[in-house]
């Protein structure tokens, strides 16, 4: 299986003890000892823990990712985020910025993205997704 690259849903999805999630992502984990995480990813899930003064949550959260590896945006991967945006632009679609910026730290760095949100990603040619939902 390749390396993989969390989504902000999916390490919600975790967070929340989603079955089919947390059986999937402890499988990956007896084999590959820890998944990346993109920083785009730790912005948004803390933003919102913060948000609702979770503090539960938010050291609960803390602990996750330091089980695993955080990945900032570095030069190939906004090469990579701009020529998405730019290709979807041209194409009339859209996905979000940060949706953009995750697909590009994903590519760079040859990672299979997870997440739900299947249709954020799915006009992004080239970009290896999986969804642990299902």
């Amino acid at each position: 299986m390749n390396k993989v690259l969390l989504d902000s849903d999916i390490i919600s999805f975790i967070m929340k003890n989603n079955e089919n999630v947390v059986k999937k992502y402890n499988s990956y984990i007896s084999k590959n000892n820890f998944v990346y995480i993109s920083r785009i990813s730790v912005i948004e899930i803390l933003g919102g823990l913060k948000s609702k003064n979770a503090k539960k949550q938010i050291e609960q959260f803390k602990n996750f990712i330091s089980n695993n590896h955080i990945l900032d945006t570095d030069e190939a991967s906004a090469e990579l985020a701009s020529e998405f945006y730019a290709e979807l632009r041209k194409k009339g679609k859209h996905s979000g910025n940060y949706d953009i910026i995750i697909a590009g730290i994903a590519a760079s760095n040859n990672l299979t993205l997870i997440s739900n949100n299947i249709k954020d990603y799915e006009n992004i040619s080239g970009l290896r997704l999986e969804n642990w939902t299902i």
